[in-house]
């Protein structure tokens, strides 16, 4: 197997998990949160609750609110390792264990304190956490679910105080013991350095593996059918235009039980996936597919001043991770682990009835975790400092400028539109994240009040996207008689991909990088509550032609870099490789050039023809190196070709140490 992620963008992930987690001053606390799952769930509730358990007591405790009044609820562990498909909805053949009953309170909590039996739980790992209705089989009285995540098993199975051993026999360490670690499912993730990243290898590879060829025992489609690895993770209309009418993405065309799964004219002509993001007894709106490049900086969660945050919106507090366009894109918990649950049931069934173990297989624990690993591993692990940046050309380095100053001036208490572009506040060094906040920050932005969408000339008959959240509204958007669900709010993505994900927005509104930088100055925008801060500060925009093109040639920039940086680090990968692997890689490595040379054509203007020419000659050498089969040849011409991208970065910028 061959993964193509980072393995130290991996571990750059794990240690900012850790830090935050031992900061918290409970190391030895495990936190899961039990929400209802579409894929896993018995009936639909608003209930929600969090197990937390003490992993050197023993001392458990769950608590969940909101749950039906009628009926009594109990909590079960599940060990899925027993049952014929191994999946993560518990089934006949895991090994379950009962805790007890829920007492409700007069709070309107319903609770349970209990502390676990070491002796009754050898040989059991905790795969799940279940909230279910009394007296009922748990595939049909589970209302609750969570998991540990990548993070949390990785954490407490690499700790040299953690019992990792699978049986009821502690292993003996070096420091104090967790006598209930052991229940955490291992994470591949050895002690010592070096072993470690042979694992953290190996895990991505088996999730790049699942990613790319697994279907799910569905229609045929796998995760990598519209996240490709060699587009940036994502689809285009140009990509789609050279695919076979075979591919399983038309799948809608060929297969008469799918056809109502896509609208095959907004999929060829926009790039655009039907998505029921508000339910399935719902219509679907339709969306861009987002890329999966550096979402470790992209998916944290805002929190509010409410809940000990800076935002000015309080996110669902069950809601683990940012991800989809709407920022509520993955189920249940809304973690990234679950994204694949979501995207299996919406995208991959044989039919649209889209039940479980029939339509389609549920993933395992372990397929989850290994694609959780292989996603995290994508494109960086951490943002651009840009105050360590300066730009060898006048025009990106004024680009900068604009972006990077943040709120407008007040002169003479008037507010001046046109010396900034109002770009840091919520893209801190071109990322996704706000400087308010540091995390992402959902806003409405107007993007759905634009006149004259194309997918609505192309289909008048869609329904309004609402974005973030499922309540309903009227009024929405550019149509003002229509019902949409959701509260107008968009996630934030990262621009440092811009240049190279084209078309714009979550519906693929805007064609070109120009065009969506220049479509802040309309008054979708500028009537938008995203033209003003929480404290009512000036967010509007008013830029000249010329500006708008200093942003864009700024943004193309940092793209290239970014371009140079991952196709450098896939060509190491590829010389230590043999056979089809190291091809494989080097594609992909040749992939970035080409896309490093695209994004800086594609603005027209050419502020580093030196750079171009380098980066060229690279892409020339790469496609030599390709085709040679004599092992030192072929690394002498990547490492030429690595040389000549690091010159074409020089030429470009100076970066301060």
């Amino acid at each position: 197997m061959l993964g193509n992620g980072n393995v130290a963008a991996l571990r750059s992930v794990l240690d900012r998990w850790k830090a935050r987690h031992e900061q918290r001053g409970e190391a030895e606390i495990l936190k899961v949160s039990l929400v209802h799952s579409p894929a896993l769930s018995a009936a639909t509730t608003q209930g929600r609750g969090e197990l937390r358990l003490n992993l050197l007591t023993g001392a458990l405790e769950v608590k969940a609110r909101g749950l039906p009044a009628e009926g009594h609820y109990e909590v079960w562990l599940a060990d899925n390792r027993g049952g014929a498909s191994r999946a993560v909805k518990p089934e006949e053949g895991d090994r379950l264990i009962r805790l007890g009953m829920l007492t409700r309170t007069d709070d309107g909590w319903a609770t349970l304190r209990t502390t676990l039996e070491r002796a009754s739980l050898a040989g059991f790992e905790l795969d799940q956490a279940i909230i279910a209705r009394r007296g009922e089989p748990l595939e049909q009285g589970g209302l609750l679910f969570g998991a540990p995540n990548l993070m949390q098993r990785a954490y407490f199975s690499a700790q040299p105080w953690s019992l990792t051993a699978s049986d009821d026999e502690p292993r003996k360490s070096a420091g104090p013991a967790l006598p209930f670690a052991f229940l955490l499912p291992k994470a591949a993730v050895a002690q010592t350095p070096s072993a470690d990243a042979a694992s953290l290898e190996q895990l991505i590879a088996r999730g790049r593996q699942i990613f790319v060829e697994e279907t799910f025992d569905g229609n045929g489609r796998t995760c990598a059918t519209c996240h490709r690895p060699d587009n940036n993770h994502t689809i285009d209309p140009r990509y789609i235009a050279k695919l076979p009418a075979s591919d399983p993405l038309f799948v809608a065309e060929y297969n008469p039980d799918l056809k109502e799964l896509e609208k095959p004219t907004l999929l060829r002509q926009m790039g655009l996936i039907l998505a029921n993001v508000d339910g399935f007894d719902k219509p679907g709106v339709m969306r861009s597919v987002p890329h999966l490049l550096a979402l470790p900086t992209s998916i944290d969660v805002e929190v509010c001043a409410e809940h000990g945050g800076k935002g000015d919106f309080c996110e669902d507090e069950a809601f683990a991770n940012a991800l989809g366009w709407s920022g509520d894109g993955s189920p249940g918990t809304g973690s990234l682990r679950e994204f694949a649950l979501g995207a299996i049931t919406q995208h991959m069934p044989k039919t649209l009835g889209r039940v479980p173990q029939v339509d389609f297989r549920l993933p395992t624990d372990e397929e989850l975790t290994a694609l959780e690993a292989y996603m995290l591993s994508l494109g960086r692990s951490e943002d651009i400092d840009l105050s360590k940046l300066s730009f060898n050309s006048p025009l990106v380095q004024q680009g900068k400028l604009l972006f990077d100053v943040k709120e407008n001036p007040v002169r003479n208490g008037e507010v001046v539109l046109g010396e900034t572009a109002n770009c840091n506040g919520c893209h801190q060094n071109a990322g996704a994240n706000s400087s308010t906040t540091q995390a992402n920050p959902t806003r409405n932005t107007g993007v759905e009040n634009m006149r004259n969408p194309p997918a609505f000339l192309l289909d008048p008959k869609l329904a309004v996207d609402g974005g973030f959240g499922k309540d309903e509204q009227v009024s929405c958007g550019f149509s003002q008689d229509q019902t949409c669900y959701g509260n107008g709010r968009f996630n934030t993505p990262p621009l440092i991909e811009a240049a190279d994900t084209a078309p714009f927005f979550h519906n693929n509104s805007v064609n070109t990088l120009e065009e969506a930088i220049a479509s802040y100055n309309g008054d979708s925008f500028n009537l938008s509550p995203g033209a003003k801060t929480s404290s009512g500060k000036d967010r509007r925009v008013k830029l000249e032609s010329s500006q708008v093109t200093a942003i864009a040639l700024f943004l193309r920039t940092l793209n290239a870099i970014e371009n140079i940086r991952s196709s450098n680090s896939l060509s190491r990968k590829s010389m230590d490789l043999r056979g089809k692997n190291a091809k494989e890689t080097l594609k992909l490595a040749m992939a970035d050039t080409e896309d490093a040379i695209e994004v800086l054509q594609g603005g027209m203007l050419l502020p580093y023809p030196e750079a171009l020419a380098r980066l060229e000659q690279a892409l020339a050498l790469e496609r030599k190196a390709l085709h040679t089969e004599i092992g030192p040849i072929r690394n002498l011409r990547l490492h030429k070709a690595i040389a000549l991208k690091l010159q074409a970065k020089a030429l470009m910028v100076t970066e301060q140490p």
